[in-house]
Protein backbone atom coordinates (compact mmCIF):
# COMPACT_ATOMS: atom_id res chain seq x y z
CA UNK A 1 0.00 0.00 0.00
CA UNK A 2 1.17 3.10 -0.69
CA UNK A 3 2.16 5.99 2.04
CA UNK A 4 -0.36 8.61 2.56
CA UNK A 5 1.94 11.59 0.82
CA UNK A 6 2.47 9.39 -2.17
CA UNK A 7 -1.48 8.44 -2.84
CA UNK A 8 -2.78 10.28 -5.94
CA UNK A 9 -5.70 12.22 -5.66
CA UNK A 10 -8.04 13.15 -8.53
CA UNK A 11 -7.65 15.32 -11.14
CA UNK A 12 -9.08 18.17 -11.21
CA UNK A 13 -9.55 19.09 -14.87
CA UNK A 14 -12.92 17.26 -15.25
CA UNK A 15 -14.07 18.96 -12.32
CA UNK A 16 -13.51 22.75 -13.78
CA UNK A 17 -14.56 21.67 -17.48
CA UNK A 18 -18.53 20.54 -15.69
CA UNK A 19 -18.45 23.92 -13.63
CA UNK A 20 -18.05 26.40 -16.50
CA UNK A 21 -19.93 24.43 -19.26
CA UNK A 22 -22.67 24.30 -16.25
CA UNK A 23 -22.45 27.93 -16.10
CA UNK A 24 -22.34 28.13 -20.00
CA UNK A 25 -25.80 26.31 -20.03
CA UNK A 26 -27.17 28.20 -17.61
CA UNK A 27 -26.42 31.45 -19.12
CA UNK A 28 -27.47 30.68 -22.90
CA UNK A 29 -30.56 29.12 -21.40
CA UNK A 30 -31.84 32.07 -19.00
CA UNK A 31 -29.99 35.03 -20.39
CA UNK A 32 -32.48 36.93 -22.44
CA UNK A 33 -31.64 38.38 -25.91
CA UNK A 34 -30.28 42.19 -25.56
CA UNK A 35 -33.54 44.65 -25.10
CA UNK A 36 -36.31 41.70 -25.70
CA UNK A 37 -37.84 42.25 -22.16
CA UNK A 38 -39.72 45.27 -21.87
CA UNK A 39 -38.74 48.21 -19.18
CA UNK A 40 -41.94 48.37 -17.99
CA UNK A 41 -45.27 46.95 -18.22
CA UNK A 42 -46.39 49.92 -20.28
CA UNK A 43 -44.39 51.39 -22.79
CA UNK A 44 -42.72 55.31 -21.56
CA UNK A 45 -41.40 56.28 -24.40
CA UNK A 46 -42.87 59.85 -25.03
CA UNK A 47 -44.42 59.73 -28.22
CA UNK A 48 -46.56 56.28 -27.49
CA UNK A 49 -49.55 56.87 -26.65
CA UNK A 50 -52.58 54.53 -24.97
CA UNK A 51 -54.90 52.75 -27.25
CA UNK A 52 -58.46 54.35 -26.92
CA UNK A 53 -61.27 52.39 -26.02
CA UNK A 54 -62.88 50.49 -29.43
CA UNK A 55 -65.50 53.34 -29.81
CA UNK A 56 -63.26 55.78 -29.65
CA UNK A 57 -60.38 53.76 -32.23
CA UNK A 58 -63.96 53.55 -34.62
CA UNK A 59 -64.48 57.15 -34.20
CA UNK A 60 -60.39 58.08 -35.21
CA UNK A 61 -60.80 55.46 -38.42
CA UNK A 62 -63.84 57.51 -39.50
CA UNK A 63 -62.03 61.01 -38.96
CA UNK A 64 -59.08 59.76 -40.85
CA UNK A 65 -61.04 58.52 -43.80
CA UNK A 66 -62.98 62.06 -43.90
CA UNK A 67 -59.84 63.83 -43.95
CA UNK A 68 -58.22 61.46 -46.94
CA UNK A 69 -61.48 61.66 -48.78
CA UNK A 70 -61.97 65.36 -48.04
CA UNK A 71 -58.02 66.18 -49.12
CA UNK A 72 -58.40 63.86 -52.64
CA UNK A 73 -61.66 66.41 -53.14
CA UNK A 74 -59.24 69.59 -52.24
CA UNK A 75 -56.75 68.58 -54.34
CA UNK A 76 -58.44 67.63 -57.48
CA UNK A 77 -60.69 70.94 -57.09
CA UNK A 78 -57.55 73.12 -56.26
CA UNK A 79 -55.88 71.96 -60.07
CA UNK A 80 -58.90 73.31 -61.40
CA UNK A 81 -59.39 76.76 -59.45
CA UNK A 82 -55.73 77.45 -59.84
CA UNK A 83 -55.14 76.27 -63.65
CA UNK A 84 -54.84 79.71 -65.20
CA UNK A 85 -52.67 80.89 -62.17
CA UNK A 86 -50.54 78.56 -62.16
CA UNK A 87 -49.97 78.69 -66.30
CA UNK A 88 -49.52 82.89 -66.14
CA UNK A 89 -46.54 82.52 -63.50
CA UNK A 90 -44.92 79.77 -65.88
CA UNK A 91 -44.98 82.02 -68.61
CA UNK A 92 -43.43 84.92 -66.71
CA UNK A 93 -40.47 82.40 -65.51
CA UNK A 94 -42.19 81.32 -61.92
CA UNK A 95 -42.04 77.75 -61.42
CA UNK A 96 -43.54 78.47 -58.05
CA UNK A 97 -47.17 79.87 -57.11
CA UNK A 98 -48.31 79.59 -53.42
CA UNK A 99 -51.79 80.21 -52.78
CA UNK A 100 -54.10 80.05 -49.86
CA UNK A 101 -56.96 77.39 -49.67
CA UNK A 102 -59.20 79.44 -51.73
CA UNK A 103 -57.07 78.93 -55.25
CA UNK A 104 -57.76 82.47 -55.82
CA UNK A 105 -56.07 84.42 -53.45
CA UNK A 106 -52.00 84.05 -53.29
CA UNK A 107 -51.02 83.86 -49.60
CA UNK A 108 -49.44 85.75 -47.25
CA UNK A 109 -46.61 87.97 -48.17
CA UNK A 110 -44.38 86.37 -45.93
CA UNK A 111 -45.66 82.87 -46.61
CA UNK A 112 -44.75 83.39 -49.78
CA UNK A 113 -41.47 84.53 -49.25
CA UNK A 114 -40.72 81.64 -46.92
CA UNK A 115 -41.61 79.74 -49.90
CA UNK A 116 -39.59 80.71 -52.54
CA UNK A 117 -36.58 80.92 -50.14
CA UNK A 118 -37.33 77.53 -49.77
CA UNK A 119 -37.36 76.71 -53.54
CA UNK A 120 -33.99 78.63 -53.79
CA UNK A 121 -32.59 76.26 -50.98
CA UNK A 122 -33.60 73.26 -52.72
CA UNK A 123 -31.71 74.53 -55.96
CA UNK A 124 -34.67 75.12 -58.20
CA UNK A 125 -35.01 77.73 -60.29
CA UNK A 126 -37.07 77.80 -63.67
CA UNK A 127 -38.57 74.22 -64.09
CA UNK A 128 -40.26 72.37 -66.59
CA UNK A 129 -43.08 71.06 -63.83
CA UNK A 130 -44.44 74.16 -62.00
CA UNK A 131 -45.03 73.77 -58.43
CA UNK A 132 -48.41 74.61 -56.68
CA UNK A 133 -48.05 75.01 -52.84
CA UNK A 134 -51.77 75.07 -51.66
CA UNK A 135 -51.78 76.26 -47.84
CA UNK A 136 -54.42 75.80 -45.60
CA UNK A 137 -54.50 77.96 -42.40
CA UNK A 138 -55.96 76.37 -39.59
CA UNK A 139 -58.76 78.06 -37.71
CA UNK A 140 -58.68 79.39 -34.48
CA UNK A 141 -61.92 78.04 -33.57
CA UNK A 142 -62.25 74.41 -35.40
CA UNK A 143 -65.83 74.08 -36.38
CA UNK A 144 -67.66 70.95 -34.33
CA UNK A 145 -69.38 69.22 -37.36
CA UNK A 146 -65.96 68.07 -38.30
CA UNK A 147 -62.80 66.46 -37.73
CA UNK A 148 -60.18 68.94 -37.08
CA UNK A 149 -57.64 69.43 -40.23
CA UNK A 150 -54.39 67.30 -39.70
CA UNK A 151 -50.90 69.16 -39.85
CA UNK A 152 -49.07 66.13 -39.97
CA UNK A 153 -50.40 64.90 -43.60
CA UNK A 154 -49.57 66.48 -46.40
CA UNK A 155 -51.38 65.66 -49.92
CA UNK A 156 -50.22 65.56 -53.66
CA UNK A 157 -51.34 65.27 -57.25
CA UNK A 158 -48.31 64.73 -59.71
CA UNK A 159 -48.41 65.64 -62.67
CA UNK A 160 -50.93 63.23 -64.37
CA UNK A 161 -52.11 63.17 -68.32
CA UNK A 162 -54.81 65.96 -67.88
CA UNK A 163 -51.90 68.25 -66.53
CA UNK A 164 -48.49 67.09 -67.45
CA UNK A 165 -46.28 69.72 -66.26
CA UNK A 166 -47.98 70.80 -62.64
CA UNK A 167 -47.45 69.19 -59.40
CA UNK A 168 -50.00 70.24 -56.56
CA UNK A 169 -49.04 70.44 -53.05
CA UNK A 170 -51.48 71.06 -49.95
CA UNK A 171 -49.98 71.49 -46.86
CA UNK A 172 -51.79 72.33 -43.67
CA UNK A 173 -50.44 75.13 -41.28
CA UNK A 174 -50.90 74.85 -37.82
CA UNK A 175 -52.10 77.33 -35.16
CA UNK A 176 -48.99 78.56 -34.28
CA UNK A 177 -48.35 78.84 -38.04
CA UNK A 178 -51.67 80.72 -38.42
CA UNK A 179 -51.32 83.29 -35.54
CA UNK A 180 -47.75 84.54 -36.38
CA UNK A 181 -48.50 84.52 -40.20
CA UNK A 182 -51.86 85.78 -40.92
CA UNK A 183 -51.60 88.72 -38.24
CA UNK A 184 -49.49 91.74 -37.86
CA UNK A 185 -47.98 90.60 -33.85
CA UNK A 186 -45.39 87.96 -33.90
CA UNK A 187 -44.62 85.46 -31.46
CA UNK A 188 -41.52 86.32 -29.50
CA UNK A 189 -40.06 82.53 -30.76
CA UNK A 190 -40.92 83.22 -34.08
CA UNK A 191 -38.61 81.93 -36.81
CA UNK A 192 -38.50 82.65 -40.18
CA UNK A 193 -36.13 80.54 -40.82
CA UNK A 194 -37.77 77.65 -39.31
CA UNK A 195 -41.09 78.99 -41.62
CA UNK A 196 -38.79 78.17 -44.58
CA UNK A 197 -37.74 74.81 -43.37
CA UNK A 198 -41.46 73.62 -43.21
CA UNK A 199 -42.29 75.17 -46.47
CA UNK A 200 -38.97 72.98 -48.03
CA UNK A 201 -40.62 69.77 -46.14
CA UNK A 202 -43.91 70.67 -47.39
CA UNK A 203 -43.11 70.33 -51.38
CA UNK A 204 -42.25 66.95 -50.80
CA UNK A 205 -42.65 64.85 -53.45
CA UNK A 206 -43.23 67.71 -55.95
CA UNK A 207 -39.70 69.18 -55.05
CA UNK A 208 -38.55 65.47 -57.05
CA UNK A 209 -40.67 66.39 -59.92
CA UNK A 210 -39.28 69.74 -60.84
CA UNK A 211 -35.89 68.74 -59.88
CA UNK A 212 -35.73 65.45 -62.11
CA UNK A 213 -38.84 65.03 -63.93
CA UNK A 214 -40.96 62.43 -63.84
CA UNK A 215 -39.56 59.16 -62.40
CA UNK A 216 -39.44 56.03 -64.67
CA UNK A 217 -41.83 53.41 -63.89
CA UNK A 218 -39.95 50.89 -61.59
CA UNK A 219 -38.94 53.92 -59.31
CA UNK A 220 -42.50 55.44 -59.38
CA UNK A 221 -44.22 51.62 -58.46
CA UNK A 222 -41.75 51.14 -55.94
CA UNK A 223 -42.56 54.34 -54.48
CA UNK A 224 -46.18 53.99 -54.82
CA UNK A 225 -46.14 51.10 -52.81
CA UNK A 226 -44.29 52.61 -50.43
CA UNK A 227 -46.54 55.76 -50.30
CA UNK A 228 -43.28 57.75 -51.10
CA UNK A 229 -42.25 57.60 -47.86
CA UNK A 230 -38.61 57.65 -49.09
CA UNK A 231 -39.22 60.87 -51.05
CA UNK A 232 -40.84 63.20 -48.77
CA UNK A 233 -37.87 66.03 -49.07
CA UNK A 234 -35.50 67.06 -51.13
CA UNK A 235 -33.49 68.96 -48.66
CA UNK A 236 -31.10 66.86 -46.94
CA UNK A 237 -30.52 68.91 -44.39
CA UNK A 238 -27.94 68.58 -41.46
CA UNK A 239 -26.41 65.56 -40.90
CA UNK A 240 -26.02 64.35 -37.47
CA UNK A 241 -27.78 62.12 -34.37
CA UNK A 242 -29.05 65.03 -32.95
CA UNK A 243 -31.68 65.00 -36.15
CA UNK A 244 -33.42 61.43 -35.47
CA UNK A 245 -36.04 60.74 -33.15
CA UNK A 246 -35.05 57.82 -32.18
CA UNK A 247 -31.77 59.06 -30.65
CA UNK A 248 -33.70 60.53 -28.33
CA UNK A 249 -33.79 57.43 -26.58
CA UNK A 250 -30.05 56.50 -25.46
CA UNK A 251 -29.36 53.78 -23.46
CA UNK A 252 -28.80 55.31 -20.22
CA UNK A 253 -32.79 55.87 -20.44
CA UNK A 254 -34.90 53.18 -19.02
CA UNK A 255 -37.38 53.45 -22.26
CA UNK A 256 -34.49 52.86 -24.73
CA UNK A 257 -35.49 49.82 -26.26
CA UNK A 258 -39.13 51.00 -26.19
CA UNK A 259 -38.33 53.04 -28.72
CA UNK A 260 -36.13 50.56 -30.68
CA UNK A 261 -38.49 47.84 -30.91
CA UNK A 262 -41.23 50.66 -31.96
CA UNK A 263 -39.24 50.25 -35.32
CA UNK A 264 -40.23 47.73 -38.10
CA UNK A 265 -37.22 44.75 -37.61
CA UNK A 266 -35.67 45.59 -41.04
CA UNK A 267 -35.42 48.74 -39.35
CA UNK A 268 -34.04 47.35 -36.15
CA UNK A 269 -31.49 45.57 -38.57
CA UNK A 270 -30.14 48.09 -40.02
CA UNK A 271 -29.62 50.32 -36.92
CA UNK A 272 -27.34 47.19 -35.79
CA UNK A 273 -25.20 47.50 -39.14
CA UNK A 274 -26.74 44.62 -41.59
CA UNK A 275 -26.32 45.48 -44.82
CA UNK A 276 -28.96 42.91 -45.91
CA UNK A 277 -31.40 44.35 -43.18
CA UNK A 278 -30.51 47.49 -44.37
CA UNK A 279 -31.34 46.82 -48.05
CA UNK A 280 -34.42 45.28 -47.58
CA UNK A 281 -35.69 48.28 -45.09
CA UNK A 282 -34.70 50.17 -48.67
CA UNK A 283 -36.20 47.93 -51.15
CA UNK A 284 -39.05 47.07 -50.11
CA UNK A 285 -41.53 47.15 -52.47
CA UNK A 286 -39.58 47.47 -55.29
CA UNK A 287 -41.03 44.99 -57.60
CA UNK A 288 -44.63 45.77 -56.71
CA UNK A 289 -46.74 46.61 -59.39
CA UNK A 290 -49.60 48.40 -57.58
CA UNK A 291 -52.42 49.64 -59.73
CA UNK A 292 -52.26 53.34 -59.99
CA UNK A 293 -55.65 55.48 -59.30
CA UNK A 294 -56.64 57.97 -61.05
CA UNK A 295 -56.03 60.98 -60.45
CA UNK A 296 -53.32 59.27 -58.28
CA UNK A 297 -53.44 61.02 -54.66
CA UNK A 298 -50.70 60.55 -52.29
CA UNK A 299 -51.02 61.81 -49.46
CA UNK A 300 -47.42 61.77 -46.72
CA UNK A 301 -47.22 61.06 -43.29
CA UNK A 302 -45.33 64.07 -41.60
CA UNK A 303 -46.21 63.84 -38.12
CA UNK A 304 -42.91 63.03 -35.93
CA UNK A 305 -44.59 59.94 -33.83
CA UNK A 306 -44.92 57.89 -37.22
CA UNK A 307 -43.41 54.60 -37.33
CA UNK A 308 -40.99 54.70 -40.23
CA UNK A 309 -39.30 52.12 -42.25
CA UNK A 310 -36.39 53.35 -41.95
CA UNK A 311 -34.89 56.04 -39.08
CA UNK A 312 -34.92 59.28 -40.89
CA UNK A 313 -37.16 57.55 -43.76
CA UNK A 314 -38.50 60.60 -45.52
CA UNK A 315 -35.12 62.80 -46.31
CA UNK A 316 -33.34 59.32 -47.38
CA UNK A 317 -33.80 60.12 -51.58
CA UNK A 318 -32.47 63.51 -50.64
CA UNK A 319 -29.32 62.32 -48.86
CA UNK A 320 -28.72 59.99 -51.93
CA UNK A 321 -29.34 62.87 -54.73
CA UNK A 322 -27.31 64.97 -52.43
CA UNK A 323 -24.18 62.24 -52.62
CA UNK A 324 -24.06 61.28 -56.07
CA UNK A 325 -24.75 64.52 -57.55
CA UNK A 326 -27.60 65.70 -60.14
CA UNK A 327 -26.45 63.65 -62.87
CA UNK A 328 -26.56 60.11 -61.35
CA UNK A 329 -29.22 60.77 -59.60
CA UNK A 330 -30.91 61.80 -62.79
CA UNK A 331 -30.08 58.50 -64.56
CA UNK A 332 -31.78 56.14 -61.55
CA UNK A 333 -34.80 58.25 -60.91
CA UNK A 334 -35.53 57.92 -65.15
CA UNK A 335 -33.81 54.18 -65.01
CA UNK A 336 -36.17 51.26 -66.69
CA UNK A 337 -33.65 48.76 -64.71
CA UNK A 338 -34.73 47.18 -61.07
CA UNK A 339 -34.62 49.75 -58.41
CA UNK A 340 -31.92 47.90 -56.46
CA UNK A 341 -29.94 47.80 -59.35
CA UNK A 342 -30.50 51.32 -60.70
CA UNK A 343 -29.95 52.62 -57.09
CA UNK A 344 -26.57 50.82 -57.02
CA UNK A 345 -25.05 51.93 -60.14
CA UNK A 346 -26.23 55.56 -58.99
CA UNK A 347 -24.00 54.82 -55.34
CA UNK A 348 -21.55 52.83 -57.09
CA UNK A 349 -21.88 50.40 -54.01
CA UNK A 350 -24.06 47.83 -52.93
CA UNK A 351 -27.50 49.49 -51.23
CA UNK A 352 -26.98 47.93 -48.04
CA UNK A 353 -23.80 48.91 -47.14
CA UNK A 354 -24.27 52.68 -48.61
CA UNK A 355 -27.64 52.95 -46.04
CA UNK A 356 -25.83 51.37 -43.38
CA UNK A 357 -22.94 53.78 -43.45
CA UNK A 358 -26.09 56.28 -43.47
CA UNK A 359 -27.90 55.36 -40.46
CA UNK A 360 -24.12 55.84 -38.60
CA UNK A 361 -24.70 59.56 -39.18
CA UNK A 362 -28.02 59.97 -37.51
CA UNK A 363 -28.11 57.13 -34.09
CA UNK A 364 -24.84 55.06 -32.69
CA UNK A 365 -25.23 51.33 -34.15
CA UNK A 366 -26.69 49.32 -31.59
CA UNK A 367 -26.07 45.76 -30.47
CA UNK A 368 -28.31 42.27 -31.16
CA UNK A 369 -28.30 39.30 -29.54
CA UNK A 370 -27.61 37.98 -26.25
CA UNK A 371 -26.22 40.20 -23.58
CA UNK A 372 -26.53 39.62 -20.03
CA UNK A 373 -26.58 42.11 -17.28
CA UNK A 374 -23.03 42.96 -15.23
CA UNK A 375 -25.09 42.16 -12.23
CA UNK A 376 -26.04 38.85 -13.45
CA UNK A 377 -22.32 37.91 -15.09
CA UNK A 378 -20.79 39.09 -11.48
CA UNK A 379 -23.39 37.10 -9.39
CA UNK A 380 -22.85 33.75 -12.08
CA UNK A 381 -19.13 34.37 -11.57
CA UNK A 382 -19.04 34.37 -7.77
CA UNK A 383 -21.18 31.10 -7.86
CA UNK A 384 -19.08 29.21 -10.64
CA UNK A 385 -16.02 30.12 -8.43
CA UNK A 386 -17.08 29.26 -5.05
CA UNK A 387 -18.23 25.69 -6.74
CA UNK A 388 -15.16 25.72 -8.15
CA UNK A 389 -13.55 25.87 -4.79
CA UNK A 390 -15.37 23.55 -3.17
CA UNK A 391 -15.08 20.74 -5.74
CA UNK A 392 -10.87 21.49 -5.71
CA UNK A 393 -10.92 21.39 -1.55
CA UNK A 394 -13.20 18.09 -1.17
CA UNK A 395 -10.61 16.50 -4.46
CA UNK A 396 -7.79 17.59 -2.51
CA UNK A 397 -8.60 15.95 1.32
CA UNK A 398 -10.25 12.72 -1.06
CA UNK A 399 -8.07 9.77 -1.07
CA UNK A 400 -7.81 6.80 -3.68
CA UNK A 401 -7.29 3.43 -1.86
Amino acid sequence: MLRGEEQPVASLRPWVVAALASCVALALAYVPPRGAQSTREQPVFFFQTPRGTPARQRAQALAEEWRGVEQSLRLVSARRQIHDVVRAASDRGNSLVVVNDSGVTFAAPIADSAAHVAWRQLGLGETKVSVALVIRWASLSPPRDRPALDEGIAGYLPPDSTDRTTCLAVVTAGRYWTRNVLSNTRDRFFSFGALVHSLKAGLGPCAFYAAFGTPGVPVHSWLAARNWDLAASLDPGARGRSNSMIEMAEPRYSWYWDAIYSLPPMAVACLAGRPDGCRAAVVAGAGDEPATPFPEIIQVDRRWNRIQRLVEAGRYLGDVAHAVGRDRFLAFWTSSQPVDTALATALKRPVGEWTADRQRDFVRPIRLGPAPPLGGVGLALTIAMLAIAIVAGTAARRQVR
